[in-house]
Order: C-alpha cells, then structure tokens, then sequence
C-alpha cells in the first residue's frame, strides 16, 4: 500500500481574508471546548455539559517584508484565515486581533508576530483564500529605520521592538454559540524599546527632548532602503519614558537603551 508524503513547508500556504500572507515562518492554531460531566443520583454519569463557548486561538510568526496586512485589524473588523495544502485546508472564521509585534536589529531581517482570538467557526474544511497577493516586498535595514520624538531625531538606531496589545470582549445572547457583537475594551496599550549609538551632543540631546518631556509622541519610521519610501509608520500619541540604561565596552560604541509605554484611549 502506498504511503501519503507528509505535507512539506513549500507546499502549504497561509491565507488571511482572502490575502495570501509572504514570508511567514511559523503558525499555529488550536481550539479548547470546557465542558463538564452531569452526575445524576442513582444513575451516575450521562453525559457532558459544554460550560462555555468555544475559543480558539491562531498565532503567526514571519518576517517582516513590507507593508503588514495584519495591522488592518486592530479595530473590530473581523478576519478569516486558513492553512491551505494539498487541496485541504484548516481555517477560522471571526478571529480579532489582540496582540502584535514587530523587531528589527543589525544584522537580521525584521520579525513580526500576530496573536488572534477566533469566536466563530475553526477546523477543516474552512478556506480564506483568495486572488489577493501579499503587498510588495520591501525588507528596512537598519539604515532606514528611524526614531522620531518630540524635536528628537535619530537613524542611529542598533535595535528596536514595537508591541501592542488589544483585549477583546465578546457579547454572547441565548440560543447562539457564536458572540453577537465583539468590542474591543481600552486603553490599548503600546510599547516600544529602542537601542541606539550616541555620543556626547546626541546625549544631550536626548536628555533635553526624550527624558525630560512627561508625555511626547513617539514615532517609528520604517523606510524601503532603496527609494526612501515609507513602508511603516508605528506611533504612540503620549509615550512615558519607563526605563533607561547606558552601556559601553572596550569593542562597542556607547549606546543607549530605552523603553516608552503609552496607551489609546476609546475616542
């Protein structure tokens, strides 16, 4: 009897609303049913009880190669997505952001990571595909990423990390197994990290415009190297400076490390 070959990498492809999604890594996806037995004296165990609904979750790791489809749902649109192989498929349907990330550093190609919530339908046989293509490939080094801070400026950055996370509250009525309405709930909150060179002036400087100041807008600028173009542009409205820390050794530059938080407040 012949043997079916496992299904390879190369041969699979991973969909979001209908976009097929270019340089992903790594994923996975998974849903979890609570339930409990129902006892009844004199007879004993019958049969489970699902005690809430069901919640699963997909995760996605790629490199970051141009304009990110994932950060058109971090409001309350809904997205779909699937694993398609070998003509089969494994997918959601009513998945919601809730966290995101994005990393870059000398000498690596930039990472992104997505984790979704999925309240609707998940399992074989649900598709996302579609005629969509991944938007163009265009891959920042560190030469075209850079920081702006109030009346601050630096393309001298050695390592960054964005992150934001989005809690969601579902709303369920009697009689659907699916929520009728999922709302994100605020603040939302922001994070960014940055290391960067510096020497004496450009330390001056960001004590003058990075500690100082008890709010300022931070913003991250991700460019195509080649045309200067902007790719990204990731903000936070009223960052707060939470930690810093200055370091050097006999074979490195000075550099400076910093970490902001700020938070989105429902309009």
């Amino acid at each position: 009897m012949a043997t079916k070959n496992a299904v390879l990498n190369y041969e699979q492809q991973f969909y979001l609303s209908g976009i097929q999604l270019s340089g992903v890594t790594s994923l996975d996806g998974s849903y979890s049913i609570d339930e409990n037995p129902i006892n009844i004296i004199g007879k004993g165990y019958t049969y489970p009880v699902r005690q809430g609904p069901m919640v699963g979750n997909f995760n996605i790791q790629k490199y970051y190669i141009g304009k990110e489809p994932l950060l058109s749902y971090t409001g309350e649109s809904p997205i779909s997505g699937s694993i398609n192989f070998d003509e089969k498929s494994f997918g959601f349907e009513s998945g919601y952001l809730t966290e995101y990330s994005v990393s870059a550093g000398i000498g690596r190609i930039p990472e992104s990571s997505a984790s979704i919530v999925v309240y609707g339908d998940i399992g074989s046989g649900i598709s996302a595909s579609g005629s969509e293509s991944h938007p163009a490939i265009e891959i920042p080094n560190q030469g075209s990423i850079s920081l702006n801070a109030t009346g601050y400026q630096s393309n001298r950055i050695t390592d960054f990390s964005y992150s934001m996370r989005i809690n969601r509250s579902p709303i369920y009525k009697i009689g659907s197994p699916f929520p009728v309405q999922v709302d994100r709930s605020f603040p939302i909150s922001q994070e960014a990290t940055f290391s960067l060179e510096v020497d004496d002036y450009e330390i001056a400087r960001i004590q003058e415009y990075l500690i100082k100041p008890k709010q300022q807008k931070i913003s991250i600028q991700l460019k195509n190297p080649i045309n200067s173009s902007q790719i990204e542009s990731f903000e936070i409205g009223k960052a707060r400076l939470l930690s810093q820390s200055i370091s050097s050794t006999s074979e490195d530059m000075l550099s400076v490390n910093l970490t902001y938080r700020g938070y989105i407040n429902k309009k």
